[in-house]
């Protein structure tokens, strides 16, 4: 569906209207709207090729109504509400739609949140809250006059269509056999939302970031009692020491050092800045961090939005002499990159994907697999690609989510073998995993599950190997 859309210049506010736009040249011929005739239609949170959107309806199907000098805002005290310019005006029965993220007042919707519209005088006209984010959008059901509910895809500046309306996505079941996921209890920041990359060392170590703070922790892992710990709490900064990188994706180098995908500097949040940024990590403490490289991909991606940008990183040893691959939210590609020392980059392949977005990367051990995950806005689908010796390839097989797991905003997912000693002497090895939840529903951001040791192995034998026995089919939210 192609929409059209004009750009308020002076305030920089993308705006568009259903099957015409009204702008600023007929709006004296437009009656004042009132709280009767407007409505909150439909929400985008978690961004479309251009970022998060709000919908508003016209219920007045003989009248073009003009809402110049209402506000729009989300649950952020300390945000400042978009005032409409003069000359907003909505056509009869019809649509308009505001990017908030793209307006000089710059904020995005995060995955809970919510959004009121004001009229000129400060009253309240309608407001709609969700937690999470959807898989495609929230919009009323039936379009304009029924109640919120996830929709069947995103439509806007058009009529919404109900979930039984889409069409099903042909997927085959998730490929990991069945065990229990549970919360990773940290309790502070882990109860809120934005953490988004995970990335487990071969040494047991996890890394986590936080997109909203640019943030990373490190946590170290106990493998006697399963349980994590926080042993650093990073905050990230450019290579001048200045900003606030939006921390989407981590992975852990060749060098031991932590490499960090970002899609924009915070302080600057309506430009689009796709960079990977290098660290050389304390060796304990909390502190303050400035990268030692940036590695600018924009030439390879593209133009995109500033909410549309990298979102995962995963190194990938043994290929090209040691590969990094970069997801792309926006495009739904998966750039395979070499970074130097120097601070140049090469790329090696780009693989354009089926998903509606590139949300988390993991190489999975003893597969051989890189796992390419979209969130909650395609239904946590994944597909698996490998080396063929020339380049990464899929068989084109799209997986469904682990069933019976709720439709989570995983932005991370990270697994690893751990070596265990056996009660009875020896060892085993056991699978681990993570997942972050960017929404951090019901106060949890973190997720872990433990598969069950493929068997105790003594001096002389080895341990059956257990990876691949994932379960989160009893996961509830």
């Amino acid at each position: 569906m192609s929409v059209r859309s004009l750009t308020y210049a002076a305030l920089a506010i993308p705006l568009a209207a259903g099957a015409a736009v009204a702008g600023p040249a007929t709006a004296a011929a437009a009656e004042p709207a009132t709280a009767a005739d407007i409505v909150i239609n439909e929400v985008e949170s978690n961004g479309d090729p251009v970022g998060d959107w709000v919908e508003l309806a016209n219920l007045n199907t003989e009248q073009e109504l003009d809402i110049s000098g209402w506000t729009l805002v989300d649950d952020d005290a300390d945000h400042t509400p978009i005032v409409f310019p003069a000359g907003t005006v909505i056509e009869s029965g019809g649509y308009w739609s505001i990017y908030p993220d793209e307006t000089p007042e710059g904020f995005g919707l995060g995955g809970n949140d919510a959004v009121t519209l004001r009229d000129a005088s400060g009253t309240i006209v309608d407001e709609f809250a969700w937690s999470g984010h959807a898989a495609t959008t929230y919009g009323r059901i039936p379009d304009m006059t029924g109640e919120f509910a996830v929709t069947g895809e995103p439509t806007r500046n058009a009529r919404n269509v109900a979930a039984d309306e889409s069409e099903p996505v042909d997927t085959s079941p998730w490929p990991h056999d069945v065990l229990t996921i549970e919360p990773v209890d940290l309790g502070g920041d882990f109860a809120l939302d934005d953490m988004s990359g995970v990335d487990i060392a071969s040494d047991g170590t996890a890394y986590v970031v936080n997109n909203g703070t640019g943030t990373l922790y490190v946590l170290d892992f106990d493998t006697s009692s399963g349980d994590y710990s926080i042993a650093q709490t990073l905050v990230l900064k450019y290579p001048d020491g200045t900003g606030l990188p939006d921390a989407e994706g981590v992975t852990v180098g060749p060098d031991d050092a932590v490499y960090v995908a970002t899609e924009r500097n915070n302080d600057e949040s309506s430009t689009s800045r796709p960079s990977v940024l290098r660290f050389d990590l304390p060796t304990s403490g909390d502190a303050t961090i400035n990268a030692t490289h940036e590695y600018d991909l924009s030439e390879v991606t593209g133009p995109l939005s500033a909410n549309g940008g990298l979102e995962a990183v995963e190194y990938i040893p043994d290929v090209w002499g040691g590969v990094f691959a970069v997801g792309v939210e926006q495009t739904g590609d998966v750039h395979f990159v070499t970074l130097s020392t120097d601070g140049t980059f090469s790329l090696r392949q780009t693989f354009t994907t089926e998903l509606d977005g590139v949300m988390a990367l993991d190489h999975e051990l003893g597969e051989g697999v890189l796992r390419v995950l979209c969130d909650e806005v395609c239904d946590g689908r994944s597909i698996a690609m490998t080396f063929d010796g020339t380049e990464f390839v899929t068989d084109g097989t799209l997986y469904a989510r682990p069933a019976g797991m709720a439709n989570l905003a995983n932005e991370g997912y990270a697994s690893t073998v751990d070596t265990i000693a056996c009660e009875t002497g020896g060892t085993a090895e056991r699978a681990r995993y993570l997942l972050a939840d960017d929404a951090g529903l019901d106060g949890i951001s973190l997720r872990g599950a433990l598969a069950a040791p493929g068997g105790c192995a003594t001096d002389d034998d080895d341990a059956d190997p257990v990876f691949g026995s994932l379960n989160l089919g009893s996961l509830n939210g």
